[in-house]
């Protein structure tokens, strides 16, 4: 999964950059030429869309979605494994819904085009379903890890 990461990070930083271009233009273009570019506006939107989900991605891989732990790590460490271990399951179960509900999303928007690109939006839409597939191997693999290996008692989550 690094590598898929790293991967992902530089996908991120390129996206990122065209995004900050693109509006740059559309700001240019629109005061400085008095013109309007057709685009301007679906191509960042399309952008920040792709960026939120796989950045939620690696930041799920480096642990650095907000999480409420108080109460797991006052439990007991026989049940704090048993909570994190059912949290891991949902999380692998909710990936599987976004993967099925995403694909099938993306399948029936195929049909349909965007406003300005014409772009089919299926294509806006298959974000779904790759961060539910990217997310949940990412689970799939920490879950196995924790039933492997529980960490001994107030080693860190």
């Amino acid at each position: 999964m690094p590598i898929v990461i790293r991967g992902l990070r530089a996908v991120l930083f390129t996206l990122i950059v065209a995004l900050v271009i693109s509006v740059l233009m559309g700001v240019f273009w629109r005061y400085a030429l008095q013109q309007s570019l057709f685009w301007a506006t679906e191509v960042p939107n399309f952008m920040f869309v792709w960026i939120v989900f796989l950045g939620s991605v690696v930041a799920f891989h480096e642990k650095k979605h907000i999480a409420f732990t108080a109460l797991v790590d006052a439990l007991p460490e026989r049940l704090r494994s048993c909570v994190e271990i059912g949290v891991m399951l949902l999380i692998v179960g909710f990936c599987g819904f976004l993967v099925v509900t995403g694909s099938m999303v993306s399948w029936q928007t195929m049909g349909s085009q965007s406003e300005a690109l014409k772009m089919p939006l299926g294509i806006f839409y298959a974000v779904l379903p790759l961060t539910g597939l990217l997310m949940g191997l990412d689970a799939v693999d920490l879950l196995v890890e924790r039933i492997r290996s529980p960490r001994p008692a107030g080693g860190p989550a």
